[in-house]
């Protein structure tokens, strides 16, 4: 096999961002797409000239993989109905929303690399570069590390009434504290604030390493629409020998028209102009079309994926003033 042929389930907000990323992807070929939405489903059809179909059932005749980018509480179920029908899986974070959720999909996979998890800042050249640093070991021992990710009002006024802001923020740095600093990370406490929304919508949590490192995380969706960044994000770890700060946010190219009006251009994380190029999301799906046609190790492990949902499910128990159980092998 030379090409891969994918389909993508749910084809919304997440879904219309991998479809039209595929079409960067050379030895990828985008040939339908599922969604119970009449309105998306045409939205297929008119934009990117692909079968639509309601169901997942429905495509996977016609496809060799699947890229699944349901609203998170319907990850389970497709992963499993793609994985038992021998289809290659890549599935957006969060994995599921619960470890119990992530345990039954990885008893699912009919082998460890039909699955992968895509936690996308792990194609971030910034991050690649200073995960190289921290594992080095030139920083000497880690004393403490902080991340945030805070993004506009907006962005949680149309999602709020089904997710959270530690799931829908938070699990990107749960994951990216562990990629980068190869470490795991234990939960110690969390504080929130309802503000805007009838759940939390600023979230402080702290945290604790395998060898003693501590760390805070920081997530809301609290920041004005009117910022010409809607995102601010960023990680900065203190060590013995020095210190490292990485910006994540995508203020790399300002556009200020004279009208009055600013925003900055992302260039780093989604598809935001036509003709290609390079970005995040066009990496990490590069790297899940070239595993599957060499049958290679999955880019992205689904014990990875786990691992991040049980920092964010650590939490949000502790937001409620529950424990949570050990992570595996605890």
């Amino acid at each position: 096999m030379d090409r891969l042929r994918i389909g993508v389930v749910g084809i919304g907000v997440q879904g219309q961002l991998h479809a039209r990323a595929l079409r960067d992807v050379s030895q990828a070929d985008l040939v339908a797409v599922a969604d119970v939405s009449p309105q998306n489903r045409s939205w297929a059809e008119n934009n990117l000239g692909v079968r639509a179909v309601p169901e997942i059932e429905a495509l996977l005749d016609d496809v060799d993989a699947v890229s699944i980018c349901t609203p998170d509480h319907l990850h389970e179920a497709a992963t499993l109905t793609a994985l038992a029908a021998g289809k290659r899986v890549l599935l957006e974070k969060p994995m599921a929303l619960s470890t119990a959720s992530c345990d039954r999909i990885l008893a699912g996979r009919p082998d460890p690399d039909s699955l992968m998890i895509g936690h996308v800042l792990r194609f971030d050249p910034r991050v690649t570069r200073l995960r190289e640093v921290v594992r080095s070991g030139e920083l000497g021992d880690i004393w403490h590390v902080k991340v945030w990710r805070c993004t506009s009002q907006a962005v949680g006024a149309g999602i709020w009434d089904r997710t959270s802001v530690a799931w829908f923020l938070g699990i990107h740095d749960a994951d990216l504290l562990r990629f980068v600093t190869g470490r795991d990370v234990e939960v110690t406490g969390a504080i929130g604030r309802k503000v805007l929304s009838p759940s939390h919508d600023v979230v402080h949590a702290t945290v604790r390493f395998d060898d003693g490192a501590i760390g805070t995380m920081e997530n809301n969706w609290t920041l004005p629409h009117s910022r010409p960044s809607r995102a601010d994000a960023g990680l900065r770890i203190v060590g013995e020998h020095g210190i490292l700060e990485m910006d994540l946010s995508h203020n790399d190219l300002m556009y200020a028209r004279r009208d009055g009006a600013a925003n900055y251009l992302d260039t780093y994380f989604w598809p935001s102009r036509n003709g290609g190029g390079a970005y995040n999301l066009r990496t990490e799906l590069e790297a899940f079309v070239d595993a599957a046609l060499v049958g290679g190790p999955t880019p992205v492990s689904g014990e990875d994926g786990r691992a991040a949902v049980a920092v964010v499910e650590g939490i949000e128990a502790a937001l409620a003033g529950t424990p949570t159980s050990p992570p595996p092998g605890h």
